[in-house]
């Protein structure tokens, strides 16, 4: 079965027979020394800059990019940061305190406000990478935040398809969905899903109920459902896949132009593209999503 992401644009290949195959190659193994960790505190003379932002005594840092992709240059303005989410070295998103994760998305919403302010920006990405599969340099845990001058070709498709739904139907995308046999949990204010044309295995995607085009116009109750529904969706993959590498996108436009319906994507890292998706920009889907959700809704997480 073939279908065509309405987002993206990009099709994929639903193939189940696929999840069989023999996975011969091991993965590479990481460095994973505290003692040599700069977001550890105890090692925090490793950071040059002070800290831009606070929270949760001192659990959440934001700081200056070391490494940035992008600086703040007169050619190509950006903007490149770090939140540090945690104190402890080996901790994981999903054994985060629900107060402590509440600090995060807030963590978040306060820096998205920052960036909104700043007028060279058109386009600002939140994402994590958790693990060495899936991008990430170092153990501790932490997200990114970047921001550019211009809008992404793959956010200029996703803002067009939303225009054009729109456009058609007097609606949003989002709103309209049948979630009927994809959905995985909801709650007051937040549906997480398995998407009907999920490019990658097993990912998920997180909406607000109503519709809402920014992290910034959460309240504090909201935020607190968010990151509920987003340490839950983290604690269903672990209990199918251990210590699986993951990574989060938060898809939040910056400018009133490109406004949509945000929403969150999680896409666990089972393997990396091969050589069909790199020549093709098609992708291979060994799971139906409806089974993806079935099995993460049944996953004993309490």
């Amino acid at each position: 079965m073939i279908k065509k992401n309405f987002l993206t644009g990009d099709y994929v290949i639903f193939s189940p027979e696929r999840v069989k195959r023999p996975q011969l190659i091991a993965e590479k193994e990481i460095i994973d020394l505290a003692n040599n960790c700069p977001f550890c505190l105890a090692n925090k003379n490793m950071i040059q800059d002070r800290y831009l932002y606070e929270a949760f005594n001192n659990e959440i840092r934001v700081i200056q990019n070391k490494y940035p992709i992008v600086k703040e240059q007169k050619d190509f303005f950006g903007i490149h940061q770090v939140i540090v989410d945690t104190k402890e070295h080996n901790k994981r998103l999903h054994n985060f305190s629900d107060e402590h994760i509440f600090y995060l998305m807030k963590t978040i919403k306060d820096c998205m406000e920052n960036f909104y302010n700043d007028k060279r920006l058109r386009y600002v990405q939140f994402f994590k990478n958790q693990g060495y599969i899936a991008g990430a340099s170092q153990p501790h845990s932490h997200w990114q935040i970047l921001g550019v001058p211009v809008l992404p070709r793959k956010q200029e498709k996703i803002v067009q398809a939303f225009k054009q739904y729109e456009l058609k139907m007097k609606s949003c995308y989002l709103c309209d969905l049948n979630l009927y046999n994809l959905k995985i949990e909801e709650n007051d204010y937040f549906i997480s899903f398995c998407p009907e044309d999920s490019i990658y295995f097993y990912e998920i995607n997180i909406i607000p109920k109503n519709h809402i085009l920014s992290i910034k116009y959460l309240n504090d109750e909201q935020l607190k459902q968010l990151a509920k529904i987003l340490k839950n969706s983290i604690k269903r993959l672990n209990y199918i896949f251990k210590n699986l590498d993951y990574n989060i996108c938060l898809f939040n436009c910056l400018r009133e132009e490109d406004e949509h319906h945000f929403f969150f994507q999680i896409v666990p890292r089972l393997g990396n593209f091969g050589g069909y998706e790199i020549s093709t920009g098609m992708f291979v889907n060994s799971i139906l999503p409806y089974e993806a959700s079935k099995n993460l809704k049944n996953a004993h997480i309490l």
